[in-house]
């Protein structure tokens, strides 16, 4: 049984608490070079360690000496901590070769054929009516358009018809046979020079040969030409190829068509039916006909305003 005194003195005996006494401060360190080189397998490093401690509390920067070189590691501990892979050579860039670039193919385009519009003819600009009031002096067609008069000379007029009509191309001039050939006695160099055209005659309608004698039979000529005209016209043709036939022989030929469109024109002073009238001013009147093969106008125009003024009415 344990007694007041086993409770009260304890068995074991405390030992003895020493006192804590701090460490003295160490040594200064001496500062190590900044760099220090350290070779080792044949590759050179530079230790340079810097530690910054900042306070926490006093916010400050305290600065440590540099590790001296003492503490470094082993190189066997190194080996293990850094594996050191050798420098190999940056290539260097090629300089590319200057290659021309090759013309790109551009498809051929097929060309589209795109409707053309049509042209439109021009519109025709409307003609003023106009009539025909007569013939004076057998000669002149008279002809009212407005407040304007005409005179149109009906022999300038139907020889420019003819003309035109004559030169056009595929001309065959109406020929009729001669009950009996007519002689026509000529200047010798007018029937040598006739004789020597007879082709050309025939194209205007006329058929010729050596009579004899100086003599030139005609048995066929044109049909608007009278019998009795038929020496006189041939004297005529006959000049105009002495004077331009061997120069020119197309001019000789455009004079042998004025001479024939010039008789087979109706003549001034004959008495013309209203239709023959009509048709000639049909001709002037559109346009068609304006100066006759020689260069001389066809008909002459007079207004309102003139005629009033020679009957002192202006």
């Amino acid at each position: 049984q344990l007694t007041v005194a086993d409770v009260a003195v304890p068995r074991f005996s405390p030992k003895p608490r020493t006192t804590w006494t701090p460490p003295a401060a160490p040594a200064p360190r001496p500062s190590a070079p900044k760099k220090v080189p350290y070779v080792e397998s044949g590759v050179e490093n530079l230790v340079e360690k810097v530690d910054n401690f900042v306070h926490p509390v006093e916010n400050s920067v305290e600065k440590v000496d540099k590790i001296p070189q003492e503490t470094l590691l082993p190189p066997r501990n190194m080996e293990k901590q850094v594996q050191v892979a050798p420098i190999e050579p940056r290539p260097q860039p090629v300089p590319e070769a200057n290659v021309i670039p090759k013309p790109e193919e551009k498809p051929v385009e097929k060309p589209v054929d795109i409707p053309q519009p049509e042209p439109q003819a021009e519109p025709v600009p409307e003609v003023e009516p106009w009539r025909v009031a007569g013939e004076v002096l057998n000669t002149y067609i008279i002809v009212e358009q407005g407040d304007k008069i005409l005179l149109i000379d009906k022999h300038a007029a139907h020889e420019r018809m003819n003309f035109d009509r004559m030169k056009a191309q595929g001309y065959q001039a109406m020929a009729q046979t001669l009950l009996s050939p007519v002689l026509c006695r000529l200047a010798p160099e007018e029937q040598a020079v006739l004789l020597g055209n007879l082709p050309l005659l025939e194209e205007f309608g006329f058929q010729a040969d050596d009579f004899g004698g100086g003599a030139l039979a005609v048995r066929e000529a044109p049909d608007y030409l009278d019998v009795e005209d038929i020496p006189d016209t041939l004297s005529q043709l006959a000049q105009k190829l002495l004077t331009t036939g061997h120069a020119d022989p197309a001019g000789a030929r455009d004079e042998l068509l004025h001479t024939m469109a010039c008789k087979a024109a109706i003549k001034g002073g004959w008495k013309t039916s209203p239709q023959e009238l009509e048709r000639v001013a049909q001709a002037v009147m559109d346009g068609s006909v304006k100066y006759c093969p020689h260069g001389r106008p066809v008909a002459i125009e007079l207004t309102r305003k003139e005629l009033e003024k020679q009957f002192k009415r202006a």
